[in-house]
């Protein structure tokens, strides 16, 4: 071949490699992928098909997993790369991942770790891709921008510091919204509900609105073909112009405190908002354009709450996990059942219990469940009936509230602590698994409330009704006051036949100890036996209460050494207070706290017992003022916190 030959064939090859490799650009770039946490549509819909009518008995096939950082952020795909957050001793990060594979391909440190000791550690957005870069918001309000390809970071800054945020004090969880050049989010401060920021410096586009902020991001809308921005805040849902910030109209969610973390979901002109501690769901209809933009309230009901996991909308009916109880909680598995629900007037087409808490997605007349538990389901898209097509353990041990990504016909999905990658095509894998690929074994239990999941299953545990306060009431009377009692007579007849001085004292102290060791022990040993949660922990307080009382009712002697017996036993109750406070808060039972309060109530009955049990000198009398008081005590306390739940 001539010289020229030789150089026409390499021109001509050099064109056509140019020309594919620009075609696979376009081609990559036209693909929508999973962007955002919600997927392209910002709705849990993928548009892909293909996927696999059921599984094999053992589960479709896991072509990889990696180990992350703490958190609970989404996984977004874009072409070959995954992104998203995590954290370690060290501190937050924005990280990337080989799709392919699950190797780390780079990662972005911006903060400092956010309560890697809590029951919640870690970030919980989900980072969102937008023209080679990528957008993310830490769990402290430190928000910004760093490109897709290396990690590089472009810009970053601290809404809650800059704009004084309110609304998120569990850590800030809205994810970016990328739209039109600027980046909106939910931040709560006085004059800025809601902020957009300029995507390419992070500058403050507009800042708008007086109200308080929650955990929910904000969601593009379209009606009548005009634009706005819904954003789910602490006591309203409000509609913005993205251009320049104005109110375009708010509907009333709420007073006082409030949460809002699930996603509300829109296909025009319908708007569906979902809240938790069982206040169910509404259903909006969004009207108007430029001008008169408003939102009509069409129902209202008690049938669909959500809290961590977000409903979706495929072909007019609404399917997710309403949520019985006032809150998720890492502690046990929560009470519910997945429901199926017609959008426009909120019949409920049919419930299940059997899937357990579970986020959703849908694809291909399909349901892609993943439960709490770490459970991979895959159920019938269909407002007939609920119809499981395969079911299979990807996790154990840890709490899974994160949404899986669809891409390509892999899922990929994580827990707090690892990412996996599961095949759902009809078709072959795509090449080898991964090697750590396997299902985890029974003893890779990661859990750190085995013990807690396993006794404390009831709904009571949040929001205890009268039968509960009633069953607990006899628990208490009769496992903590009445064994105590059987076992306090016992030592007082065998201490008085050899030392009838020293009778009453020991008689005391045994009652004293072992109503207290009963009260404290009895919350686990009681739920064990009866499989129901029992709580008896404020009879242990009870018994410091009064033990303080009757010590200072006996300083009245003058005598030092009672004062200091008293000063002792006030500050054993003041300290035994601030424990049970934080195992309350700790444990995620909100409201044991409303036992505290029977305290102050209840005082006048406590006092008059100390001082009749501080004058007699008759074991018999020390039983009926003790189980008198507390009687008084505890029935305030559950009264107030009946009034609390229901307020």
């Amino acid at each position: 071949m001539s010289a020229s030959g030789r150089g026409t064939l390499g021109a001509w090859v050099l064109c056509a490699a140019l020309s594919a490799a620009c075609h696979a650009a376009r081609a990559q770039q036209a693909e929508p992928g999973w962007p955002h946490l919600r997927g392209p549509n910002y709705d849990g819909v993928s548009a892909e098909t293909g996927l696999a009518d059921s599984w094999p008995p053992e589960g479709p096939p896991v072509l990889w997993r990696a180990e992350l950082g703490q958190g609970y952020s989404g996984i977004i795909a874009v072409g070959d790369r995954l992104y998203t957050q995590d954290q370690s001793r060290s501190g937050q990060y924005v990280v990337c991942l080989d799709a392919e594979t699950g190797r780390r391909v780079w990662r972005h440190r911006y903060d400092w770790p956010f309560k890697p000791e809590s029951d919640w550690p870690g970030p919980r957005a989900t980072p969102t891709y937008h023209r080679e870069r990528i957008y993310f918001a830490g769990a402290f309000g430190l928000v910004g921008c760093v490109t897709a390809r290396d990690g590089r970071p472009v810009w970053s800054v601290n809404l809650t510091e800059k704009f004084e945020g309110e609304g998120t004090e569990f850590g800030y969880s809205c994810s970016p919204l990328v739209e039109n050049g600027k980046v909106f989010f939910p931040v709560g401060g006085k004059g800025a509900a809601v902020v957009a920021l300029h995507a390419a410096d992070g500058s403050v586009a507009w800042r708008s609105g007086d109200w308080a902020a929650s955990y929910c991001s904000a969601l593009p809308v379209t009606v009548n073909g005009r634009r706005q921005i819904v954003t789910f805040l602490r006591n309203a849902v409000v509609g913005f112009d993205p251009e320049t910030g104005r109110a375009l109209w708010e509907h009333e969610w709420s007073e006082g405190y409030d949460e809002h973390a699930a996603w509300p979901v829109y296909g025009e002109p319908w708007l569906l908002t979902c809240s938790p501690f069982r206040l169910g769901s509404r259903l909006l209809r969004l009207e108007g354009g430029a001008d008169g933009a408003s939102a009509r309230l069409v129902w209202k009901s008690g049938e669909m709450s959500n809290d961590i996991a977000s409903s979706i909308v495929v072909r007019g009916h609404i399917y997710g996990f309403d949520l019985h109880e006032l809150q998720a909680s890492e502690t046990h598995s929560a009470a519910g059942e997945f429901k199926c629900i017609r959008l426009t007037t909120g019949e409920v087409c049919w419930s299940t219990g059997r899937t357990g808490h579970a986020t959703v997605i849908a694809a291909d007349g399909k349901l892609i469940l993943l439960n709490e538990t770490g459970e991979l389901i895959l159920a019938r898209e269909s407002p007939v009936g609920y119809e499981e097509l395969g079911r299979a353990r990807l996790f154990r041990g840890e709490t899974c509230w994160t949404q899986p990504t669809l891409f390509r016909g892999r899922l990929y999905v994580r827990s707090p602590s690892q990412a996996a990658c599961v095949w759902l095509g009809s078709a072959e894998p795509p090449g080898p698994r991964g090697a750590g690929a396997s299902v985890l074994s029974a003893t890779q239990d990661r859990s750190r409330h085995g013990w807690f999941e396993s006794i404390w299953k009831s709904d009571s545990l949040y929001a205890p009704d009268l039968p509960d306060m009633l069953r607990w009431y006899g628990v208490c009377m009769l496992g903590v006051f009445a064994a105590s009692g059987l076992l306090t007579l016992l030592a007082h007849e065998v201490v008085r036949r050899k030392s009838p001085l020293h009778a009453l004292g020991t008689s005391r102290v045994v009652l004293c100890s072992a109503a207290f060791l009963a009260g404290a022990g009895g919350t686990v040993l009681a739920s064990h036996v009866t499989g129901e949660f029992v709580f008896t922990w404020p009879a242990a307080l009870f018994v410091s209460y009064q033990l303080a009382l009757c010590s200072a009712a006996r300083t009245e002697t003058g005598d030092r050494k009672a004062r200091l017996v008293s000063l002792a036993a006030g500050l054993g109750f003041v300290v035994l207070c601030l424990a049970y406070w934080y195992l309350c808060r700790s444990l995620f039972i909100v409201m044991g706290l409303g036992f505290l309060a029977g305290f102050p109530l209840a005082s006048p009955a406590a006092v008059l017992a100390a001082k009749r049990i501080s004058a007699t000198s008759r074991v018999p009398g020390d039983l009926f003022w003790s189980a008198s008081s507390f009687s008084v005590y505890f029935w305030l306390s559950a009264l107030f916190t009946l009034w609390r739940i229901r307020a």
